[in-house]
């Protein structure tokens, strides 16, 4: 009798150090085969964000598109996940920029595209270099936390 329950102790504590390991793997903001990207809302209310690369727009032009993203903004409320198919070389071509858009969703239901786009309707633009993203170990946060108050961000940092 006392064998079976060193066994079942030997095997319950296995399992838990295998569930460990794998929520771990599972939980990392930074991923092989592709770019895995976390987002966090902070905020306390929904909001969207996008990444206009997948429409050819590169930093420093960071005007809105002409048409709306397609299928694009996504709404968080608390955690997002984004996976890309691109390698970080990729990710970043042609400038070291990737310009990320969050928006209030009401205004996203409430303007028209063109208004959204001619004036300029964000929440924020976070242009992060790979060494930002780098820094934050690919988890983007929105509202700004204190350790991206020296990234590039528009409006800037405080006064958001």
């Amino acid at each position: 009798m006392k064998v079976k329950i060193q066994l079942g102790k030997h095997y319950f504590m296995m399992k838990i150090f295998f569930s460990i390991i794998l929520a771990m793997l599972l939980y990392q903001c930074d991923h092989d085969g592709g770019r895995y990207i976390s987002f966090y809302n902070n905020s306390g209310k929904p909001v969207c964000y996008s990444m206009p690369f997948k429409n050819g727009i590169f930093y420093p032009d960071t005007v809105l598109p002409e048409k709306n993203f397609e299928g694009y903004p996504y709404e968080i409320n608390n955690e997002a996940h984004f996976r890309s198919q691109y390698s970080d070389d990729q990710f970043f071509l042609p400038s070291d920029t990737l310009s990320i858009f969050f928006f209030d969703p009401d205004t996203l239901k409430k303007y028209d595209w063109q208004i959204i786009r001619e004036e300029y309707k964000i929440l924020v633009r976070y242009d992060f270099s790979q060494k930002d993203l780098q820094r934050l170990k690919w988890c983007i946060y929105y509202p700004p936390t204190e350790e991206m108050k020296d990234m590039k961000m528009y409006p800037p940092y405080g006064n958001e």
